[in-house]
């Protein structure tokens, strides 16, 4: 299985590159958390209110102040996973060498973190809405704010 994989990973070299960011940015360069964790909390805080105002929700003011902090945490934590996924296939099962240089395994990260997103947002963040409300908020968060950095080409960095 890990030839097949490796073969497919040789195969993919040179198409796209992964960044491994945020986790390498961060270790390399600590301000840019700075730019990460607002520029996070302001993107779940326009997707709630654009998705507020297009289901025309009530209260809007309590639902955002009730619903963003958790929505903003359950995110940076599935992204955290993400990251902890491209890890774990670049280090410890030496795909790619130090960095995951295949879709085949920066596709997956994003899903990963993805589906976490869903799951957290729907069991916990909006557990108190109607069905078919959590379940929409639930998916846009999913598939808005997933983690899509982790197909940036490295070549763009350098």
């Amino acid at each position: 299985m890990r030839r097949i994989i490796n073969a497919c990973v040789d195969a993919c070299k040179g198409k796209l590159y992964n960044v491994l960011f945020p986790m390498w940015m961060l270790i390399l360069f600590p301000t840019t958390w700075l730019m990460i964790l607002p520029g996070n909390f302001l993107i779940d805080s326009l997707v709630l209110l654009v998705s507020m105002v297009a289901f025309k929700m009530e209260e809007k003011g309590q639902c955002y102040k009730k619903h963003i902090l958790p929505i903003y945490a359950f995110g940076m934590l599935s992204d955290i996973v993400g990251a902890a996924f491209l890890w774990l296939m670049a280090v410890v099962l030496e795909l790619g060498g130090p960095y995951c240089d295949s879709p085949l395994v920066t596709v997956p990260a994003v899903l990963i973190a993805a589906v976490l997103i869903f799951v957290l947002n729907h069991v916990v963040t909006f557990r108190k809405l109607e069905g078919s409300l959590r379940w929409r908020l639930a998916l846009i968060f999913a598939i808005v704010t997933a983690p899509y950095t982790f197909l940036v080409p490295s070549s763009w960095m350098y």
